[in-house]
């Protein structure tokens, strides 16, 4: 859980230097560790992204920790947004330190950097958020938002995350709000617990990677006979 470790402290030194905004929700993509999204699906434009109707979102879910200089509690609360193959699209994350409240979101690379990206609770007004940091897989924006906004967050539906593709196009990723109040008010999860879950969650993705890798192989056999 070194990663866990690092992400709350990195939340908790906020004012320490602007590289370190974005480094929250790097670990919490980091905690569910994905290969990239392919470059093709970040260029679509227009249109809310995401996985096949059938396929299942994983849940919000809540992790705090202490600040090891004054032992203050960081809480964030975060959801993925992944594709049918269960690539990751898109991380919305909600941290508390210190009386201050931040969005924190990742999205795939290739993005316009300078516009930023806009974050939108149903119909409310969106709140526009500075990309901070990009690494090979994702960039990740924050913003810093008043208390109010948790309010918000329980009342809605649905969190819709929209950027702009390099040829200025919009990309939306929609993230649903259901569990985000039980989960916010809720206890924090065992690490044990999402340690588990990681473990099985790349158990899948490997098997699925080795079956598409299979169907491959027999279509390319297929295509030449």
């Amino acid at each position: 859980m070194m990663i866990f470790r690092e992400w709350l402290r990195a939340a908790c030194r906020h004012d320490d230097a602007k590289l370190r905004t974005g480094l929250l929700v790097a670990a919490a993509a980091a905690l569910f560790a994905m290969p990239a999204v392919a470059q093709d699906t970040a260029q679509q434009g227009g249109q809310a992204a995401g996985p096949a109707p059938t396929a299942a979102q994983p849940d919000w879910i809540k992790i705090c920790g202490e600040e090891p200089k004054d032992k203050s509690k960081v809480c964030v609360v975060t959801r993925e947004r992944r594709a049918a193959t269960g690539q990751l699209l898109a991380v919305m994350t909600l941290a508390e330190a210190k009386g201050k409240h931040f969005v924190r979101v990742a999205v795939p690379p290739s993005m316009l950097l300078r516009p930023g990206l806009q974050v939108q609770i149903d119909n409310n007004k969106p709140v526009k958020a500075a990309y901070t940091i990009c690494l090979p897989n994702l960039c990740f924006a924050e913003a810093e938002v008043k208390a109010d906004y948790v309010a918000a967050l329980k009342a809605g539906n649905n969190v819709i995350i929209t950027t702009l593709t390099q040829q200025a196009k919009p990309i939306k990723f929609d993230i649903s709000l259901i569990g985000f109040t039980k989960t916010y008010d809720g206890e924090a999860i065992d690490p044990k617990k999402l340690q588990a879950d990681q473990k099985q969650l790349q158990d899948e993705l490997k098997r699925k990677a080795e079956e598409a890798r299979k169907q491959l192989i027999e279509k390319q056999q297929s295509d030449s006979q």
